[in-house]
């Protein structure tokens, strides 16, 4: 097993334990992030179905009132009525965060509804496309919310799972193999020491036996 290239001393063996430590904390608050994070993004990916179910709806109803609007008042009436109208959205953008990613939050106001076209060639259907535009605007919005959300979340969550391997698969390996190889040599060199000890405690015994 590789081993960081330190030499075998007590002061570096309390640095790495410290350090090991830390890492292995540091290892449990990623664990923690990553479910955090994936818990989000489940959360979140559900949110994005329903909300696309709703957005689609509303298309499908203003598609569904465009047609007959066509039927009834021809696509040129149509065409014109469309050139006049102006939704008068807001669109503002504020971030929150979670687990130290930059979540938007979009919020999209809209006037009270008022046609720009007048009444000639123009009628209840082209009445009821633009409410249902404007109805998916609102749901495009959330919808642009919630995806870009998830896409930082999912880049999040890799980064995170990167370092969680690293942490687990390369340093703390290392470290453990490094302080293991630390403990049995300066054991070694303990044993050595007491033994040399011994030994010198033994000869001085023996020449005070012979002076005597």
């Amino acid at each position: 097993m590789e081993r960081l290239p330190l030499s075998a001393n007590r002061s570096n063996l309390l640095r790495l334990e410290e350090e090991l430590s830390v890492a292995r904390d540091g290892l449990e608050l990623l664990d923690e992030k990553k479910q955090a994070l994936m818990a989000h993004i489940d959360s979140l990916s559900t949110k994005a179905e329903r909300v696309r179910g709703r957005m689609n709806g509303a298309l499908e109803e203003a598609y569904r009132h465009l047609t007959e609007a066509v039927l009834a008042h021809g696509r040129p009436a149509c065409e014109r009525a469309a050139l006049a109208m102006r939704a008068g959205e807001e669109v503002s953008v504020r971030e929150k965060s979670f687990m130290g990613v930059a979540l938007p939050v979009v919020q999209i106001t809209l006037p009270k509804f008022l046609p720009a076209y007048g009444f000639l060639e123009t009628g209840a259907s082209m009445d009821a496309v633009a409410k249902a535009i404007r109805r998916s605007m609102e749901f495009i919005g959330e919808l642009a919310e919630i995806e870009v959300g998830l896409f930082r979340l999912i880049n999040e969550i890799r980064r995170t799972i990167k370092r969680i391997n690293a942490l687990e698969n390369i340093y703390i390996p290392l470290y453990d193999a490094t302080i293991k190889y630390m403990e049995g040599s300066l054991e070694e060199r303990e044993r050595e020491f007491l033994f040399q000890l011994k030994r010198q405690k033994s000869k001085g015994g023996e020449v005070r036996d012979g002076f005597v």
